[in-house]
């Protein structure tokens, strides 16, 4: 069953942290970026044993994005992710239109941390801090799960 306004509305300050009442949608929540900094991912990666390079850049009020490079994101906001809930995080149709592109990610039950956001443009732009970019979706699960998420990314980990 996927979550409705109304219960995404009620689990703010539970399972959504630092939220904004503004980016609770029909059926999901809507990711802003902050922090005070963004990576732009470099390459090299030879999974599993080496990860990508990363360079770094200050988030001050906008986030600049080269055209052909993916960058990742920190969310404003922190989950705290039930054992009978998880979440399916998509792109919301306004930056699609605009050029941009991220991988649906999934959020699993007992996640708990701020969400990077791993997000490519084709043609470049910019994104101010505090905007809406990804759509999370929460579905219920049947019952809890036994098994919780306790992952090397648990807490925002970068890569």
């Amino acid at each position: 069953m996927i979550l409705t306004y109304q219960q995404i509305r009620n689990s703010l300050g539970s399972m959504i942290l630092n939220f904004s009442e503004e980016s609770v949608r029909e059926n999901g929540y809507d990711l802003r970026v902050c922090g005070d900094k963004y990576w732009r991912i470099l390459g090299g990666a030879s999974l599993p044993e080496k990860k990508s390079e990363v360079e770094e850049f200050p988030f001050e009020e906008y986030a600049d994005l080269e055209p052909g490079n993916t960058y990742l994101l920190e969310s404003c906001e922190e989950v705290n992710m039930p054992n009978d809930v998880m979440g399916i995080m998509t792109l919301r149709s306004t930056m699609a239109r605009n050029g941009f592109l991220a991988p649906p990610t999934v959020i699993d039950a007992g996640y708990k941390g701020k969400i990077i956001i791993a997000l490519s443009t084709l043609r470049g732009g910019r994104i101010r801090r505090g905007f809406r970019v990804v759509h999370l979706i929460f579905a219920k699960l049947q019952e809890p799960t036994l098994k919780v998420y306790e992952g090397s990314y648990q807490g925002g980990k970068l890569i």
